[in-house]
């Protein structure tokens, strides 16, 4: 199972790139010294944004948790995973939803009995993709929890 938010975070991208260079037309344009200020910051507020911009992957797949990052202008091929650990290392999860954006917060036991906790921003992500996810977790957390008590 693979759950990407590819097409919004590009879409957001673009609009902010655009909204960017629109307003930087008008800081050219326009000579008033209160006006051009405004703009400006405003135009450093959204170049912020523009690069804080992640298409996130999140994958299932032959029994490993797999969640890449990149930015939306990005042109590499290939992806190093952000987060790669096998499915038996996850013991409990948490899907924050929010209108736009949410949160997967994902509790994990190593080997050595070291917890980590990893939180990683959906932004971008569906009702419905974020129920993917939650609902592929469930399986997971509830098959790793009924091996541990047998184990």
């Amino acid at each position: 199972m693979k759950v990407s938010n590819c097409t919004i975070a590009k879409i957001t991208a673009y609009s902010l790139l655009l909204m960017t260079a629109v307003m930087l037309v008008c800081v050219l344009l326009i000579d008033q010294t209160i006006f051009d200020s405004v703009l400006f910051a405003a135009i450093v507020l959204l170049l912020v944004i523009l690069t804080k911009i992640r298409i996130v992957t999140y994958e299932f797949s032959g029994g490993c948790v797999t969640i890449r990052k990149i930015h939306p202008f990005s042109f590499r091929r290939f992806i190093s995973p952000a987060v790669e650990f096998p499915q038996n290392y996850i013991r409990d999860y948490n899907v924050n939803h929010h209108m736009v954006s949410g949160s997967l917060v994902l509790k994990v036991r190593s080997k050595r009995n070291k917890k980590y906790a990893v939180k990683i921003k959906l932004f971008g992500f569906t009702y419905a993709q974020r129920q993917k996810i939650s609902s592929s977790l469930v399986s997971i957390v509830s098959q790793n929890n009924f091996n541990q008590t047998f184990n």
